[in-house]
């Protein structure tokens, strides 16, 4: 009898011990604060089918209260939203494949209150990274599930132990329709009021957050829009995600002659979010060139006539990858031309 007891008391130890393990390991991961705790749960409008309106545009203002989180050990924050649907156009009005998003920008602003005077605004998204609206009339490539967009803020900005209020709108003027404008993600929700929309905003010099007439402000219940706040804890630069560009092909397109290559890469890690291409002309100062790719095979076509070439006649190119921390790896950069022969 002394045996099973003491073989009781081992076993409740164990689980204590495995119990505490776990609670330190939730306190290392990323902190989800939205009004649903999965993210994955943001599946209404944004995909397809019925949009609701749930535009967002120069003439509409969304806005979600965040339940106050709990201090923590963070060392960054972001503020999200969840897009999809991005309106398009024919390029030169002849060839319906060749499409082009209608160009704008998503902003955000974080407040501790119900109005954001004076509180500073962020560039969340450029629609070029939205993925595009489908068509029953003609082919549209780059069309895919809506995505999750983040951008970091000074954690300074957060009210830790007391809400907070994110906004989520447009500066551009032509994004004031679900016919031009891309679609925020929704999720069934309850009937508590902690959201709403403005239909009516004063739109201010960009960019300053709009202001809202209280007679324009409208409650958002039972269906929940994708805004959010996610807390990123301190994390090792061996956490990043790591990256390598495995090959380059040549590429052939019936609709064009202007030739293209392929980039194969190989992105490892944990909960790897997104991958992209950077170009350089100096291998030094980079920028984003076309768009996400949200899941494997890691593979971008790059058109060659759209590639910067520095006066040495070089264009410098990596890859590189986002996981669910925030957390970016890089590949060595190769000049693209040398490479290929």
């Amino acid at each position: 009898m002394g045996n099973l007891q003491a073989k009781k008391l081992i076993l409740a130890a164990g689980f204590i011990c495995l119990w505490l393990l776990s609670t330190a390991a939730a306190g290392e991961k990323v902190v989800f604060l939205s009004n649903l705790p999965n993210p994955n749960d943001y599946n209404l409008f944004a995909n397809g089918g019925w949009d609701g309106n749930w535009y967002v545009g120069s003439d509409t203002l969304w806005v979600q209260k965040i339940a106050a989180p709990a201090q923590g050990n963070y060392k960054r924050a972001f503020l999200g939203a969840k897009l999809g649907r991005m309106k398009n156009f024919q390029i030169d009005g002849k060839q319906p494949w060749r499409r082009k998003p209608i160009p704008g920008e998503i902003y955000v602003s974080i407040s501790s209150t119900f109005s954001w005077n004076n509180s500073p605004t962020y560039p969340l998204v450029s629609t070029l990274d939205i993925p595009l609206e489908s068509s029953t009339q003609s082919a549209v490539s780059e069309v895919g599930e809506s995505q999750w967009f983040w951008k970091e803020i000074p954690l300074s900005r957060i009210q830790f132990n007391a809400e907070n209020y994110v906004a989520v709108w447009s500066p551009t003027g032509s994004l004031d329709s679900a016919q031009k404008a891309p679609i925020l993600a929704g999720g069934w929700g309850t009937r508590e009021i902690d959201s709403w929309v403005c239909t009516e905003p004063k739109i201010l010099t960009p960019p300053a957050c709009p202001l809202c007439p209280q007679k324009s402000l409208k409650p958002v219940t039972a269906m929940e829009p994708a805004i959010a706040l996610k807390l990123v804890p301190e994390q090792k630069e061996s956490d990043n995600p790591r990256v390598s560009i495995l090959n380059v092909e040549e590429g052939k397109r019936f609709e064009s002659a202007v030739p293209y290559k392929i980039l194969w890469c190989s992105v490892q890690g944990e909960s790897v979010e997104r991958a992209w291409i950077e170009v350089s002309t100096d291998s030094s100062h980079w920028n984003k060139h076309g768009r996400f790719l949200w899941k494997a095979p890691y593979s971008f076509s790059l058109n060659l006539d759209e590639l910067p070439i520095g006066p040495d006649g070089k264009s410098w190119v990596r890859a590189r990858a986002a996981d669910s921390a925030e957390n970016v790896g890089s590949s060595p950069a190769i000049n693209l031309f040398e490479r290929s022969e």
